[in-house]
């Protein structure tokens, strides 16, 4: 089986991971890339998990509708994926689509989920004990985001970011990269600027 193959795999199986060990829950969210706004440190009782309260709820029917959308052909060529284009992942727990440049001069891929009901951030903070890495990160354009990793990958070139899309929806993006990539001493940094820019396309109304 063919390298790519295996990483698409293994994100499959993180996210998968993921939802199981955040289990049902109220409220949710969806993964971004932080800005220099301010973390939102507000919780109410729908977040009792200690997650972020999101003010502005993203409308996702669209990106769920068409996951692939939620990026631009001209944001991939700005982010360094020119000509990638991509393909839904039926595999994932949820509406997704992987962005697949291994194999090409980026040496990068890219995957976002948008978790099903009952998996949001309130619930992934709630036991983020659990996890061998959680990290609070700086919010993307007010949506709050943490790094909630199963197996530790950022020496290997890979992370996976958590953004809340409101308190009752999540997604994740995910990111993998081999040594000539020029986000592979700092996944985290690079999974956070593409999901910045899918943000930004989710907001603006994915169609």
């Amino acid at each position: 089986m063919r390298t790519e193959q295996l990483r698409i795999r293994n994100i499959v199986a993180g996210t998968a991971a993921l939802v199981l060990l955040a289990g049902c829950g109220t409220g949710g969210g969806t993964t971004g890339t932080p800005t220099n706004a301010p973390q939102p440190t507000s919780t109410s009782a729908g977040n009792s998990g200690g997650a972020p309260k999101v003010s502005n709820p993203l409308d996702l029917a669209a990106v769920e509708a068409a996951p692939c959308n939620a990026v631009t052909a001209a944001q991939l060529t700005a982010y360094g994926l020119p000509g990638v284009s991509g393909s839904v992942n039926t595999g994932a727990p949820g509406p997704a689509c992987q962005w697949s440049g291994t194999f090409t001069a980026a040496e990068m891929s890219l995957g976002m989920v948008v978790l099903p009901s009952g998996t949001s951030l309130d619930s992934i903070y709630a036991k983020k004990d659990k996890y061998p890495v959680f990290e609070e990160r700086p919010a993307i354009q007010g949506y709050p985001v943490a790094v909630a990793l199963i197996v530790d990958q950022r020496k290997e070139g890979n992370c996976e970011v958590v953004v809340g899309a409101s308190d009752a929806r999540a997604i994740t993006f995910t990111f993998l990269s081999d040594e000539k990539s020029k986000y592979f001493a700092d996944p985290c940094a690079g999974v956070t600027e593409f999901a910045n820019l899918a943000i930004t396309t989710i907001k603006a109304g994915a169609k």
